[in-house]
């Protein structure tokens, strides 16, 4: 099997090197996009198999939160993360040192944070248990879904102020 690839056609030789380059041009630029539609796509699906909400609680404005909270984590500090809301029992499933899981089971006033190796020590263990009480103070107000939203909102300050810091620091 042969590829034949057209010369391109012109009146002159220079005219036939325009034609050229541009056919090239426009190959790039297919690719490029292709590549570039691809990425997204797949960013796409990886947010959405990161959020499972088996209780139907949350809102499109509540998963569109935690989508961008999700996606943003990723991209600025390289940590993947799991949000997982049960209707029963919280389920630890094996976890990649490098990601966060949070699991909810507010039917059974339940909560799991889990935080990649690096990151425990840099939130501090005081933060992790304030983290712990205020998800089970919302599941006596039964307003869990907005405190989740907030103690993400923390959890990206924090790592916020420590980035700063260090920032500072060098």
């Amino acid at each position: 099997m042969r590829l034949e690839i057209p010369k391109p056609k012109g009146d002159s030789p220079r005219e036939r090197i325009i034609r050229g380059i541009a056919l090239v041009l426009v190959i790039v630029a297919v690719g490029w996009a292709f590549m570039e539609n691809n990425k997204n796509v797949l960013d796409k699906i990886q947010t959405d198999r990161a959020i499972n909400d088996q209780t139907k609680r949350l809102t499109d404005d509540d998963m569109e939160f935690l989508k961008g909270f999700v996606q943003s984590l990723r991209d600025s500090y390289g940590v993947n993360t799991r949000i997982v809301i049960y209707k029963d029992e919280v389920l630890l499933p094996e976890i990649d040192p490098k990601y966060m899981f949070i699991g909810l089971a507010p039917a059974k006033r339940d909560v799991i944070l889990h935080f990649p190796t690096l990151m425990r020590p840099a939130l501090g263990q005081e933060f992790i248990d304030s983290l712990n009480e205020v998800f089970l103070e919302s599941y006596e107000k039964d307003s869990w879904p907005r405190e989740l939203k907030i103690v993400l909102t923390m959890i990206w300050s924090r790592l916020s102020a420590l980035e700063a810091g260090q920032q500072d620091i060098q």
